[in-house]
């Protein structure tokens, strides 16, 4: 069975204009990198650019949530 983990970074502020980012890894490796900013969330799989990064607002992002239910 694979193993999952998920690192977290804060920033030492307010998320607002600053993102969160989440590394997640399984069985070590890192598959990609959720940022959560005030805006929008963001998924970049390991190996893209952040400029190519899947990009949700959060309204999109709640819609595809309920959706995928």
């Amino acid at each position: 069975m694979a193993d999952h983990r998920v690192y977290l970074e804060l920033p030492e502020t307010e998320i607002g204009r600053a993102d969160a980012t989440f590394k997640v890894k399984v069985d070590g490796k890192l598959i990609g990198t959720i940022h959560i900013s005030h805006g929008a969330i963001e998924y970049q799989p390991n190996g893209w650019m952040k400029r190519n990064s899947i990009r949700k607002k959060w309204t999109e992002f709640d819609r595809l949530m309920k959706e995928s239910k």
